[in-house]
């Protein structure tokens, strides 16, 4: 029997809404800030799910819509959308960050063993970068992949 002692009973999260009826869940670790939406200059030329760049402390920072990418429809402009930053947790990838739009402002959650139960993946979601689906207290969730995140930005947008 393994000795569980050394694990936190919870941790901390951020369920971040999307247009569609789920949000991407991560943890608190692998978010760096939560920006306004605000000049993103769109590139032509990339897929839909590229919402474009915009400067965050003194770089550029790639956009992404995880909806668009997830085959969803776009989500209709908002006050309340937001840009959260995220580390792509590649100590070689070429861009550190990633944004991802949010459709809302992002909750905290405190994550609990309880709390979670497994739900099938889509088909049509298994080529993405996503590393699990689930429910939180009910809510469908996505936990995304960010370093397959930054490898698919690099091979259709070059940092």
């Amino acid at each position: 029997m393994s000795d569980t002692s050394a694990y936190p009973r919870e941790i901390r999260g951020l369920m971040i809404p999307l247009q569609a009826d789920v949000s991407l869940l991560l943890p608190n670790a692998a978010v760096a800030e939560i920006i306004d939406f605000h000049g993103v200059a769109a590139m032509p030329d990339k897929p839909v799910w590229v919402a474009g760049e915009t400067d965050w402390r003194q770089r550029r920072l790639s956009v992404v819509r995880f909806e668009r990418l997830l085959g969803e429809p776009e989500m209709a402009k908002s006050p309340r959308q937001r840009i959260v930053v995220c580390h792509v947790l590649n100590p070689q990838a070429r861009r550190p960050f990633v944004g991802i739009v949010a459709a809302n402002i992002p909750r905290l959650v405190r994550i609990q063993e309880s709390m979670l139960e497994g739900m099938p993946m889509p088909d049509n979601w298994r080529e993405r970068p996503l590393r699990a689906a689930l429910r939180l207290d009910g809510q469908a969730a996505v936990i995304p992949d960010l370093p397959a995140l930054e490898y698919e930005l690099e091979a259709v947008a070059p940092a």
